[in-house]
């Protein structure tokens, strides 16, 4: 790979670094945030003669082109020699040369079995593949958005998911001391069902009481019954006997 960087306010690039019969050689082309698909024309001539077409890919304000292999031989060419590539912008009713680009290629004696033999077929695949990657992202960006606080074009997340959680989570704290009541009750109820099994042989056995106090849950002794006072110090409950 090699790459062209265009600064700003200039329409002219050099390039160096290409040898003859390389092959599957990409250019890469920074600083002009061309469209997501952009036609560039090959040329072993800067005027007159023909030029090749092949399709730039655009991602993230960078384009990648492969550059034509037939143009990497140039017919067993025996000194060094430029490759002109023409960034042609178009729309549904024009087309325009906005830029050029030159590459610089070192002259090299031919190989033995020549490398190369482009195949327009795979060069469609790599495009595609791209593509896929890019729209992948896209999606998966356009998801993430949608949960994290709705999107207009997602009408099942419409409603801006993270107030909705955070009016959630006040609900939920606005009913924990209820919460804590209703704790208090089911303790209440299960004491009170195990009482008859808890009795031990001295006779009956008074169960603490519980009371919520500012939010918390606390446990109470009756003195008129057992003359038990609970006392929590630090992490620890303890009690002692009045009599």
């Amino acid at each position: 790979m090699i790459t062209a960087i265009f600064n700003p306010d200039t329409t002219m690039a050099n390039v160096y670094g290409l040898w003859q019969y390389d092959y599957g050689q990409v250019l890469r082309i920074q600083g002009l945030h061309l469209p997501s698909m952009v036609e560039i024309h090959f040329s072993l001539q800067e005027t007159g003669g023909t030029s090749v077409m092949r399709v730039g890919v655009t991602k993230d304000g960078v384009t990648d082109v492969i550059i034509p292999d037939s143009m990497l031989e140039n017919d067993g060419a025996t000194s060094d020699y430029d490759i002109f590539a023409f960034v042609y912008l178009t729309d549904a009713t024009s087309g325009q040369t906005e830029y050029k680009i030159k590459l610089r290629v070192k002259s090299r004696p031919e190989p033995e079995v020549p490398g190369g033999g482009e195949d327009p077929d795979i060069f469609h695949e790599a495009v595609q593949a791209v593509r896929k990657s890019a729209d992948k992202a896209a999606e998966s960006e356009k998801q993430a958005e949608g949960w994290a606080h709705g999107r207009e074009d997602l009408p099942e997340r419409a409603q801006d998911n993270a107030k909705y959680y955070a009016g959630q989570a006040a609900d939920t704290a606005a009913k924990i001391p209820g919460r804590v009541e209703e704790a208090k009750e089911e303790i209440d109820r299960y004491v009170q069902g195990k009482e008859e099994q808890l009795k031990g042989d001295t006779g009956n056995v008074y169960f603490a009481t519980f009371k919520v106090v500012n939010g918390r849950l606390k446990m109470y002794s009756d003195p008129e019954v057992d003359k038990v006072r609970f006392v929590r110090i630090g992490s620890r409950l303890f009690y002692r006997l009045n009599f």
